[in-house]
């Protein structure tokens, strides 16, 4: 028996993926187990030939723009309810969609900041308080989940209640290393997420830190160069503002928290240059006549002055196995595997059922409540594993 939130009904008699891009194909291409808890499956995105790869499933497709307030409301009446709703489009006002979406008997879940109302804006500071604009709905909306933002914030809590509590404090560092390189000869660097969405974050965002219990973000714009050491080898890396470092400080244990990432000498040296188009043009998502290697690594890291040593955890899959096995690299399963969580959580526990909005750091999770979110874990293999051995740390540090 689970903790208090496990119930064993369904909560949602259909799911909604809208965006099939990047995570969500990978979605798609992990999740038949868990959309086996579904009645009905539906498929949205505005490019038909996106969809054409699912037509002889059993998922419901349509062509469509969720940005569309008439295309909404001409579609969700004729959706089994309650429906959960994930929305994976990028570069979309998340805020509009859920207003809309308010007027049905709809849950909500999405994996990143939305957009602005001015659409040149760019920096956390000014998004993610738009993002999380108070909105009136009978059912929950789960924003910012995925991997980071989404399951680094649920591992660092599973990591501070396993230490002392208030009045102590600890630092929050969440390390990125994608390895993915394409054995082809090409001009081109390979990236296992939207490439212009990568550029956005590193090149144009500003920093964003959690320093002294408040929000820190530089004036200008582009992420900040650093260096982290993994294992005995330095590794450059670039200091991100991310959603999960705005929601990190939700945490009241959190006192301090940084976001590195770090990616192949290709990469780097692309989001090093200073011409932002040109570098949106020289990376690419490899496709299936690739041959891609590398290892993709994200860390969660807690300490203070007081612990003989920090608390590391790590999740590691390799692009060449989940490539072979899946035909994902291994951000798109990261992600998707992260995405599935939330969606069991919301389909088969009573999560589902409280009309809150919540993002991973404020969600209330209780002491009987860890038990569920193991099961599910390790139902959909992902494997946390301690990282002390890799040795983590910010060069100078």
């Amino acid at each position: 028996m689970f903790g208090l939130k496990r119930i064993d009904k369904r909560n949602y008699r259909s799911l909604i993926i809208a965006g099939i891009g990047t995570i969500g194909k990978s979605l798609v291409t992990l999740g038949h187990d868990q959309f086996s808890f579904f009645e009905n499956i539906f498929a949205i995105d505005k490019d038909r030939n996106s969809l054409l790869p699912l037509q002889n499933s059993n998922i419901i497709c349509l062509a469509g723009d969720i940005s569309d307030a008439n295309f909404l409301n001409t579609f969700m009446p004729g959706v089994p309810g309650p429906s959960l709703f994930v929305n994976l489009c990028s570069g979309t006002n998340n805020v509009r969609i859920r207003n809309n979406l308010t007027l049905y008997a709809a849950a909500y879940l999405d994996s990143c900041a939305s957009a602005a109302r001015d659409p040149d804006e760019y920096r956390f500071s000014r998004l993610m308080p738009y993002t999380y604009s108070t909105i009136d709905t009978s059912y929950p909306h789960w924003l910012c989940w995925g991997i980071n933002p989404g399951l680094v914030e649920i591992i660092t809590r599973r990591i501070l209640s396993g230490l002392p509590e208030t009045p102590r404090t600890y630092n929050v560092t969440v390390y990125e290393f994608d390895r993915l390189a394409n054995r082809a000869d090409t001009d081109r660097a390979a990236v296992g997420w939207c490439p212009e969405a990568l550029v956005e974050e590193v090149m144009i965002s500003p920093t964003l830190e959690i320093i002294d219990g408040i929000h820190l973000e530089d004036t200008g714009p582009g992420s900040r160069d650093s260096m982290v050491n993994w294992g005995s080898q330095p590794v450059p890396a670039k200091i991100v503002g991310h959603e999960d470092i705005w929601n990190l400080i939700e945490i009241p244990a959190v006192k301090n928290g940084g976001f590195y990432y770090s990616l192949s000498p290709a990469v780097m040296d692309i989001l090093n240059m200073d011409d932002v188009k040109k570098a949106r043009s020289m990376l690419y998502i490899p496709d299936h006549g690739d041959s891609i290697t590398g290892l993709e690594q994200v860390a969660v890291q807690v300490n203070d002055k007081i612990m003989s040593e920090p608390k590391t955890l790590v999740w590691t899959e390799d692009h060449k196995t989940t490539w072979k096995q899946f035909g994902v690299n291994a951000v798109q399963y990261q992600t998707a595997k992260s995405l599935l969580l939330a969606i069991m959580l919301l389909q088969r526990t009573g999560y589902g059922l409280e009309p809150h909005s919540h993002n991973a750091s404020n969600l209330p999770i209780s002491s009987h409540d860890w038990p569920i979110f193991d099961h599910f874990m390790q139902e959909l293999d992902i494997n946390w594993h301690d990282g002390a051995h890799l040795n983590l740390h910010v060069a100078g540090n």
